[in-house]
């Protein structure tokens, strides 16, 4: 850490605080204690302040400010006795600026000052004074213990104090860090204290009374050489949250963790823990404020961040007022988070105390580093909160910050015509004078109905309506006054459909009007909010004559159902399904009210009530029965023309109704008892609907045969025959993929019986979809490939279906049979109606036998898919010969720019001769130079080059095309003679133009005299530098391929020796006398693997192979002892409880 021997010039001049050396210590024995003794007095209210003379308000050592017309939640108290005797004791004896403070309980207050003077006040009156330690500087920090009964005091110079709270005696006194850091903050953790020094270190203090002796003991918890920490607080007794400049830090059992803080860095962080759950951490620094959660768990503690939001001002301070979060910024504003953040409360008029001379380090000589002397520029001195409420120390004196009481504001609020605000803070208050405030409020709303056109504010009206029991003025006032107002009609139907309106329901008129208003604006909440207000508000038939009139069927379904039940609500919505209506001819939108019988058949089905609304458990499995059994209730015999309700469904909407029955079928009366005689009843009614349906509405047959087969699959439905029959004659009605599909599913209940399945066939003639599957049943397979591609449009699932089908034969016969089993010409066809389906499923099952099949079918077939058959079989290495110089015709035809890369991707795949005479019959002219240069005519490769270069191109190709040219005569140089490449590579620099590229000129110039390939390059100096530039980035990448080259080679002598067993370390004991061999390090080895001590003077040959001896001398390592472990040892598993240690680790 950084020590600063003095604080700088300017750092004195920007001070908040008077210099040690300007001021006159007196003792305390020559204070006059009457001095001190001022009455105390109540504060001002606001209107005594207002009423005041201007001389007077001059005087005043705080200015009250007007209370705004937003009437803030905070409610601000200036002490005025206190701070009038910390002023005449700062002019009278000397005792110095204000410095910090602290609150206790019962009106204890206790004011430090820059000439170390403690003053304690008890309710506002002055109790003791304290200057005993005026030589240690100024008082830095000040806290009370949870009862009030200590005080901790710390000083500028490092000494921190314990004092008797009541009559101010000195308990202990004790120094961290050898009188070398001042005191930044001192605070609880249970009984123990924590301070902070401006070295950023934090220390624990426990106190103890052994033998009656007072003691303390002290230790470093966090060290400030690992970060310097600026702020602190504790939860409680075992866990603190630090801050330092750059994180935050969770201590708890002698554990820490940390999660990152950034910021600028003239900026504290500070710190606070959530007043209403102990596991939030709050934080911030510059504009950002963050909730962290804190989780100690055994041996981990784990920081996660909650939330994170950025704000207009930085914090300096925060604290917990009334259960908001309290932020006090840099604009000398008091805030609330929350709704109330915007209206601020300005506490500039008091000139709050600040602690930047303490980070500054004005009382310890300079000993604080650079960066917390920077960031401690606006550290906030003197604020402490208890029991919600906020004392703030001042140049003018002490106020006090409060919640403002809810009542007073809401008055306020309601004057100044900030409605919705007056409105949420009634609603959070209860009593009888709340109840007349609000009854005052509904009477000035009604005399102004626009303001109800703001549908917050219409809700939060008749939410305080209904808090209070308002019934009266809710539908007698404001009802009469404000129903023109249509956010008004609408928030009122919410409150129905909520069953907010249960407590004050409307008369049948008042709801008749309101569903009445609905009906023009927002008719979907007509049905709901007849279906959730009880019956005694409703006139049923004035509401069910007006909902059939205006076609709101789910109105008139609601209301049946409060008369008669769910069965009811059925029985009444059938009469007004049309058979005409769109949704049942066309797939339209529903005119009738089919929708409405819908939604009431599965809310009646589901248990639910009118409207949707849940049944109580025990009336749910009597209210399904019932329904069930309106729902298939048998037409009138006696002449009426009513249908059954799920007659209906299937002819107005037949998919709704199965997936109706479909969601039905997990809950009774299709579950449990009588569940398969339930669903018997229900799939023989829609077989005998169908009956009439066939005809006309194929669709809804198809929808009623995919149900019932569905039912059958699954095990649903029991193996009834009658059931089944129905359902296959059904089946031979419904044409498309749908009705061929619930057929086969039904076939396949019968698979084992061939006869039937032989019989069926003979019925699905016209039906190729079927009769393919069948086909493959009966093992009737080649009729099963024709009647395949007798289908007119197979969907993806058919095709997949096929090629499984396939799939399955080879792995039985194996393809060279399965292919072989074919004449040519039917396997010819077989193969290009596959290639036709699926390319790539058809290259799967190619294989070499098959060969000349393919190369006719890629011959004889030219389009899109037949391409990407080609590119298939080329993935999988049967692209060859023939089939290849077909593939390349075919890419000539469609894909003319993937020829040249297809080319040179696959040399050789094609006959160069072939490619050439495809490629100049089809006169792809950018592929022409791969082939000539292929068939060994360079020339002839580069004229093809040249010539599209004399072509209109643009730069760019001109210049891809020189690149290939170089490319060609280098390749070409290699293996013709020296003039022919020359010649190549003038024709080159010729055609190349003014300024070839320089790694051309280079090529170039192995083959062609310098000055005729350097001349044009010279011409610039620009030229020239890109030239060398080129050759030395040529020559450096060379050097470096040879020191890879080397390295790899390197290694791999390395391995090979090592698997030869050469090069390894000689290991064992000396040939000649026995020892081990690191014992006398230098040794002599043999051709035989042997080796001796240097000092046994072997002879020139080895004494056992007889080969001569190398002369050098080789220095073995020592050899590394092996750790050996310890043999296990039995242990007894005690189980314990886990221990609760403090912030030490201590338990």
């Amino acid at each position: 850490m950084d020590l600063l021997k003095a604080p700088s010039v300017q750092s004195l001049l920007d001070s908040d605080l008077e210099s040690v050396e300007s001021l006159q210590y007196l003792d305390i024995e020559e204070l006059d204690e009457i001095e001190y003794a001022l009455p105390a007095s109540e504060a001002p209210t606001l209107a005594e302040i207002l009423s005041t003379d201007e001389e007077e308000k001059q005087s005043d050592p705080v200015k009250q400010a007007q209370e705004p017309l937003t009437c803030s939640v905070l409610q601000l108290d200036f002490l005025q006795a206190v701070s009038q005797q910390l002023v005449q004791a700062q002019e009278r004896s000397s005792a110095g600026a204000v410095t910090t403070l602290s609150v206790g309980k019962d009106g204890k207050l206790t004011v430090g000052t820059a000439h170390g003077h403690l003053i304690s006040f008890y309710e506002q009156t002055l109790r003791w004074v304290c200057d005993a330690n005026a030589d240690r500087g100024a008082v830095s920090c000040l806290s009370y213990n949870t009862d009030s009964t200590r005080l901790l005091a710390g000083y500028a110079r490092g000494l921190i104090c314990q004092y008797e709270s009541v009559k101010g005696i000195l308990l202990r006194k004790l120094t961290l860090g050898g009188e070398i850091w001042g005191i930044l903050r001192v605070t609880w953790a249970g009984t123990s204290g924590l301070a902070l020094d401006t070295g950023g270190s934090v220390w624990l203090m426990k106190f103890s009374r052994p033998l009656g002796v007072r003691s303390a003991r002290t230790s470093c918890l966090f060290s400030g050489a690992r970060g310097e920490v600026v702020a602190m607080t504790a939860r409680d007794a075992r866990i603190l949250a630090l801050a330092t400049l750059s994180r935050v830090i969770i201590v708890a059992g002698g554990r820490a963790a940390g999660i990152r803080l950034g910021g600028p860095p003239d900026t504290l962080p500070v710190l606070e823990w959530s007043e209403t759950d102990d596991r939030i951490l709050v934080c911030a620094r510059a504009t950002t404020l963050q909730w962290l959660s804190v989780a100690v768990t055994g041996a981990s503690i784990i920081l996660r961040l909650v939330q994170r939001v950025h704000l207009k001002t930085t914090p300096l301070w925060l604290g917990w007022l009334g259960g908001s979060l309290a932020i006090f910024d840099s604009d000398e504003n008091l805030r609330l988070w929350g709704d109330d953040y915007e209206r601020a409360l300005d506490l500039s008029q008091i000139e709050p105390v600040y602690a930047s001379a303490f980070f500054k380090g004005l009382w310890t000589d300079g000993r604080v580093s650079r960066a917390m002397c920077t960031a401690g520029v606006s550290a906030l001195g003197g604020a402490c909160v208890l029991e919600g409420a906020l004392s703030l120390l001042g140049r003018k004196g002490i106020v006090r910050v409060r919640p403002r009481d809810v009542l007073t504001r809401a008055q306020a609020l309601l004057s100044s015509g900030h409605y919705l605000q007056a409105l949420r803070v009634l609603c959070s208050t209860e009593g009888h004078a709340a109840k007349e405030l609000a009854i005052q409020f509904i009477q000035n709303i009604s005399e102004r109905p626009h303001v109800l056109s703001n549908k917050i504010i219409a809700d939060q009206t008749i939410k305080l309506c209904l808090k209070f029991g308002l019934s009266d003025e809710l539908w007698n006032k404001l009802w009469e006054q404000c129903s023109s107002e249509n956010t008004f009609v609408e928030a009122l139907g919410d409150a129905a459909v909520r069953g907010d309106l249960t407590v004050a329901p409307p008369s049948p008129d008042s709801t008749q009007a309101l569903i009445e208003l609905l009906a023009e604006f927002e008719p979907g909440l007509v049905e709901r909010v007849v279906a959730s207000l009880p019956l005694t508000s409703i006139d049923p038939h004035r509401a069910s004559v007006f909902t059939r009139k205006k076609g709101l069927w789910r109105g008139v379904g609601a209301i049946a159902a409060a008369l008669g039940g769910s069965g009811g609500a059925m029985r009444e919505l059938v009469k007004f399904v049309e058979a005409s209506c769109p949704a049942a001819v066309g797939g339209g939108a529903c005119r009738c009210a089919g929708a409405a019988l819908v939604v009431a058949a599965a809310d009646a089905l589901a248990g639910r009530g009118a409207g949707g609304r849940a049944l109580p458990a025990h009336a749910q499995p009597s209210a399904r029965r019932d329904a069930l059994h309106a729902l298939l209730a048998d037409e009138s015999g006696g002449g009426g023309d009513e249908e059954a309700p799920l007659r209906a469904l299937v002819r107005h909407d037949a998919a709704a109704a199965a997936r109706l029955l479909e969601h039905s079928a997990r809950e009774p009366p299709f579950a449990g008892p009588l569940a398969k005689q339930n669903r018997l009843r229900v799939a023989r009614a829609l077989l005998s609907y169908t009956r009439d349906l066939h005809h006309t509405n194929t669709e809804a047959c198809t929808e009623i045969l995919e149900f019932i087969t569905n039912q059958l699959s699954a095990g649903a439905l029991p193996p009834d025959q009658e059931v089944i029959k129905g359902a296959q004659e059904l089946a031979t009605v419904c044409s498309g993929e749908r009705g061929d599909r619930a057929w086969l599913a039904l076939m396949l209940r019968t698979r084992t019986q061939r006869e039937q399945l032989a019989a069926l066939r003979d019925l699905a003639l016209n039906r190729p979809r079927v009769l393919w599957r069948l086909d493959t049943l009966l093992e009737r397979h080649d009729d099963a490939l024709r009647d395949f591609f007798t289908i007119e449009s197979p969907t993806t699932r058919d095709i997949d279906e096929f090629f499984e089908y396939l799939r399955s034969q080879i792995e039985v016969n194996g393809k060279e049979n399965w292919f072989q089993s074919y004449p040519s010409e039917e396997r010819c066809n077989l193969l290009r109606s596959l290639v036709q389906l699926r390319p790539r499923a058809a290259a799967a099952l190619v294989n070499d036998e098959v060969f000349e099949t393919v190369a006719a079918v890629i011959s004889t077939t030219r389009d899109e898919r037949t391409v990407e058959f080609g590119e298939s079989l080329l993935e999988a290495g049967f692209l060859r010969g023939d089939a290849a110089a077909a593939h390349l015709r075919n890419l000539c035809t469609l894909k003319r720019k993937s020829v040249k890369a297809f080319l040179l991707k696959n040399p050789g795949i094609v006959r160069p001769e072939d490619a050439l005479a495809i490629i100049e019959e089809m006169k792809v002219e950018d592929a022409k130079p791969v082939c000539l240069e292929a068939t060994g005519d360079p020339e002839g490769a580069l004229d093809a080059i040249l010539n599209m270069i004399k072509s209109d191109q643009s730069e760019e190709v001109t210049a891809r095309l020189i690149m290939e040219a170089g490319e060609l005569c280098t390749r070409a140089s290699r293996g013709a003679p020296a003039e022919v490449a020359a010649a190549l590579w003038a024709r080159v620099l010729h055609n190349a133009g003014g300024a070839p590229p320089a790694a051309l000129l280079l090529e170039a110039a192995a083959w062609v005299p310098a000055e005729a390939v350097f001349s044009g390059a010279w011409q610039s100096a620009w030229s020239a530098l890109l030239v060398v530039r080129t050759a030395a980035a040529g020559r450096r990448g060379w050097a470096a391929a040879a020191r890879v080259t080397g390295r790899e080679a390197h290694e791999a002598l390395a391995r090979a020796l090592a698997a030869a067993r050469r090069g390894l370390s000689v290991r064992g004991r000396c040939c000649r006398c026995g020892a081990r061999l690191d014992a006398q390090p230098p040794v002599r080895t043999a051709h035989c693997s042997r080796a001796a001590h240097a000092a046994c003077g072997l002879d020139s040959s080895c004494d056992f192979c007889g080969e001569r001896l190398p002369g050098e001398v080789l220095a073995l390592p020592a050899r590394s002892n092996r750790r050996r472990s310890l043999p296990p040892q039995e242990h007894d598993l005690n189980l314990v409880a886990p221990p609760r240690p403090d912030l030490e680790g201590i338990v």
